[in-house]
């Protein structure tokens, strides 16, 4: 990196025609990415759910897709108004249309509501591309005076589409908030522009990256969010971090080149540290290998690492350039200096007792976490709550559910598969008892099988019998003559994505077997299901990603410091962040919704703060190290250090916290509460733990904190931040 650096103040003018060529691709694939993401993918691939559906589609013929279209009307509808809306289906790929001539309960008993259901081959992403040409084409035809397309692909599509508009509006919003807060930092218009010209060519490079990384694997809209919400967060405070001190080395006499250099060795290493813990840190999301985490995880770590590329190569290049021009545009008012330059052994410290004080503010930390002991988390799979109430697919869905319930939309679908030989009739009156029980559980609304429909005795239980098997239960029994497959079709009082159904799929999944018999396999499909799988997924991927992130993140800061005391201070003070946010979180969710946080929210929280906050952990610890080489005794190394960084920390969490509010403006309820939480995470990180519970620790443990003895030589003059010694401040 250093190399890098040095070739930018070489020949800065051929790293900025070469970064602005990269940007300018990045912007032309970033133009195809919308159409190339995929919406959903919070899913478990190798969960029973899918493993299930898999066997569905084996033996009824299931399609793996299904869009609904949702027609209403003042007057009841005619046949020939549903055949029309059916061939549209069909001229938009639909494998399989089912009108409800064939099935009755796809109509309303006043005629004037009726649900098409058309079944896809063809993946998720094409499906849910044809969505916005179907809905058009059913707005020009008029069928009905309303008419939408909802099902799972459609409120996938939505997602995307939502996702798309939130990151755009989040953008809008924070540009003003950014200019106005880095112009209060910087006091001068082209110290401003430059944060800004980092992160929005960062954002273009990233989201380009995106684009070329869909031809090699399937990722969720959630990437474009995450780019737009880290990459504005870290780009504008690598930014920050680099200026301020240049600034700082220019005001002590020094010249452009030779500033760079100092800047580079100083807070370059700490930014240099800080983007690597932030990848580091958001790697761990890959574990569970579910698309919606390793979409993010993906985002987060290429938006990182091009925003430190941008600082560490693009920066110096234009810094140069400008050399004492950084503060053209002074604003008339702005005065600096003093505050800046002032010798840390002025600052006197109020707290008499520094560990009375660490100890109030960590436990003022865990009371905050408090909540968390009852957090509920939940992944709303097959809920269309996520989505604005005016978006159409979830308008339909609600006219589908007033009208018709969700009936053939999201059942609870068990699979009970019989080994090879099984004679009909038992199978017939297993699954009758499957069934029975079924309906006795909580939550159950109505039960649809094979067995009850043919009791013992009928016709149909005869054909079944025979082997043959009757058009009116080809949906509920599957015969080929050697393996039967039998399904029930579950659906629950309180909707699919109630916390009873989720009970529901669970209590199925560990009970059911038993009643059917202990040689037919027991298999749950459906969003209810699909959703659990999801769930317990994220959860059991819990520790094995909080061990990987605490045990990197330690490692890196022993090297860094070689002490043991500061990186466990940094693993607890971390902690405590995270746990507090996600209290506080809690506590917001319950007190506006009764509806479970998402369950991606605690585990992203984690890994995004963790590596965030490596941030301040690093720039305050480097300063305070480096005047404690230079010749500054244990307290006044501390309390200097913390008074020069605590402008630049406070601004730089500003700027985190103006983009992350700014996603509470977004539709999608998952980055509102990913936005809220890491704005919480934020504040009380820069303001309990960095300004205030840090400080107070570090002064109660004393010298043996910074782990190796200093250096006995100390320059004369002790012009405390000089280059001499600085270079080693942060790598020791």
């Amino acid at each position: 990196m250093n190399r890098l650096t040095s070739l930018s103040i070489r020949h800065p003018r051929s790293v900025l025609i070469v970064w602005a060529s990269l940007v300018l691709i990045g912007a032309v694939l970033a133009l195809r990415l919308d159409g190339a993401l995929s919406g959903g993918g919070f899913t478990n691939p190798r969960g029973e759910a899918l493993q299930a559906q898999q066997i569905l589609e084996d033996s009824f013929g299931e399609a793996p897709n299904e869009l609904v279209i949702v027609l209403q009307s003042r007057e009841p509808l005619s046949p020939s108004t549903m055949n029309e809306a059916a061939d549209m289906a069909r001229e938009a790929g639909a494998a399989r249309v089912t009108v409800p001539s064939q099935e009755p309960n796809l109509v309303s008993d006043d005629g004037r509501t009726a649900a098409i259901l058309a079944g896809f081959t063809t993946d998720s992403t094409t499906v849910q591309n044809a969505v916005p040409g179907l809905q058009e084409a059913l707005n020009s035809r008029a069928l009905a005076d309303l008419a939408y397309v909802t099902g799972q692909p459609a409120l996938d599509y939505q997602l995307n589409a939502h996702s798309k508009a939130d990151a755009l509006r989040a953008e809008m919003v924070v540009f003003p908030v950014l200019i106005v807060v880095l112009l209060l930092v910087f006091g001068s218009v082209v110290a401003t522009l430059l944060p800004l010209l980092v992160a929005g060519s960062s954002l273009m490079i990233s989201l380009g990256i995106g684009t070329l990384a869909t031809g090699v694997t399937e990722i969720s809209n959630l990437y474009s969010n995450i780019v737009s919400m880290i990459g504005l967060a870290v780009a504008v405070d690598y930014s920050l971090f680099i200026i301020k001190r240049f600034r700082e080395e220019l005001e002590r006499g020094r010249g452009t080149v030779e500033a760079i250099e100092t800047t580079m060795a100083t807070a370059g290493h700490s930014v240099l540290f800080s983007g690597f813990a932030v990848a580091l840190a958001l790697a761990a999301l890959f574990v569970p290998r579910v698309m919606a985490l390793t979409s993010i995880a993906l985002g987060g770590i290429v938006v990182s690492l091009v925003a430190l590329l941008t600082t560490m190569i693009v920066l110096p290049a234009g810094l140069v350039l400008l050399g004492h021009r950084i503060d053209a545009g002074r604003l008339p008012t702005r005065k600096r200096g003093a505050s800046t330059t002032a010798a840390p052994g002025r600052h006197v410290s109020l707290v008499r007792h520094p560990g009375v004080v660490g100890v109030a503010g960590i436990a003022l930390m865990l009371l905050a976490a408090v909540p968390v002991a009852g957090l509920s988390l939940q992944s709303p799979v097959a809920s269309a709550s996520v989505l604005p109430a005016d978006d159409p697919a979830r308008a339909g869905l609600k006219v589908l559910t007033d009208s018709l319930g969700q009936e053939g939309l999201f059942p609870v679908d068990v699979v009970v598969s019989f080994p090879a030989g099984t004679d009909p009739a038992v199978a017939l009156a297993q699954t009758r008892t499957a069934g029975e029980w079924v309906a006795t559980r909580e939550g159950v609304d109505t039960v649809t099988d094979a067995g009850s429909l043919a009791p013992s005795g009928t016709p149909l239980a005869a054909s079944i019998t025979a082997g043959r098997v009757p058009a009116e239960l080809a949906r509920l029994w599957s015969d080929n003559g050697n393996v039967i497959t039998s399904r029930l079709l579950v659906t629950t009082s309180a909707g699919p994505d109630s916390v009873s159904a989720h009970d529901l799929v669970k209590d199925i999944r560990e009970q059911l077997a038993a009643h059917v018999g202990t040689d037919a396999r027991v298999q749950v499909a459906g969003a209810t299901a699909q959703g659990v799988d999801f769930d317990e997924t994220i959860v059991d991927s819990i520790p094995v990603i909080a061990a990987i992130v605490l045990s990197l993140t330690f490692v890196m800061l022993a090297l860094a410091w070689g002490s043991i005391i500061l990186p466990m201070l940094a693993l607890g003070f971390n902690l405590l962040v995270v746990g507090a946010s996600l209290g506080l979180l809690t506590l917001i969710q319950r007190m506006i919704s009764s509806d479970p946080l998402n369950s991606v929210t605690p585990i992203l929280l984690f890994a995004v703060m963790f590596g965030l906050s490596m941030d301040y952990m690093v720039i305050i610890m480097s300063r305070m190290r480096e005047l404690y080489r230079d010749g500054l005794d244990y307290e006044q190394s501390v309390l200097g250090g913390a008074a020069r960084t605590r402008v630049m920390i406070n601004s730089a969490a500003l700027i985190m916290v103006a983009v992350f509010l700014s996603f509470m403006t977004a539709q999608i309820s998952i980055v509102r509460e990913i936005g809220i939480g890491l704005a919480i995470a934020v504040v009380l990180d820069a303001l309990v733990i960095r300004m205030v519970v840090m400080p107070s620790v570090l002064r109660a443990l004393g010298p043996r904190a910074f782990g190796r003895r200093r250096p006995t030589t100390v320059r004369e003059g002790g012009d405390p931040g000089s280059r001499s010694g600085e270079a080693g401040a942060f790598v020791s």
